[in-house]
């Protein structure tokens, strides 16, 4: 097994599904109302996440795929786009869990709170004290929950009907948590 990522790492990682998670749900809002106000605003937002990418050192943290959508003007997401990244989230709260900066991961029924995981990333009050407070698990924490998370997930896997949330849970749970094992894994 490869080397695990470091806290600053994980810590960058966070943010970057954070503002995923943020820029989805500004996407489904759009998708949505197709109002012309809130389609302004949400390309202010768009630019001032753009901006905040650059400020905090943040660009080199994006994928290649991450970039094509956050470059994308407001309202080009498609749907598959707008689904995935709304569910990163389950990926951010184990980042989170995993830098302790949330106590607990909830049951692999039930989907992080995003209000729980905004606080997590707002209340530190700057990205440079989010970066210094972070301070990852124990390597063997890491890896019961990977264990679960992953055989949820082969157990999941394709899962149709009321059975979908449950496996969009175990998958993005145990990609996270694989990535936390190696820093060679795919990226959550």
């Amino acid at each position: 097994m490869s080397e695990r990522p470091s806290a600053r790492q994980v810590a960058d990682r966070a943010l970057v599904l954070y503002a995923m998670v943020r820029r989805a749900s500004i996407e489904l809002i759009v998708a949505e109302t197709r109002d012309q106000m809130r389609r302004r605003q949400a390309e202010g937002a768009r630019l001032e996440t753009e901006e905040w990418f650059e400020r905090e050192s943040l660009t080199g943290a994006l994928t290649d795929t991450e970039r094509t959508l956050f470059d994308a003007p407001t309202s080009a997401w498609p749907p598959e786009a707008i689904a995935d990244g709304m569910w990163r989230k389950e990926a951010l709260g184990v980042l989170l869990w995993a830098l302790r900066m949330v106590d607990a991961m909830p049951p692999i029924d039930h989907e992080f709170a995003v209000e729980d995981l905004n606080a997590a990333i707002e209340s530190p009050g700057s990205v440079s004290v989010f970066r210094a407070t972070a301070r990852l698990r124990d390597p063997g924490e890491i890896e019961a929950a990977w264990r679960e998370a992953d055989t949820w997930f082969g157990a999941t896997e394709g899962a149709g009907g009321t059975d979908s949330t449950l496996a969009s849970i175990s998958a993005e749970r145990s990609r996270a948590l694989g990535w936390l094992r190696a820093s060679d894994a795919p990226l959550p």
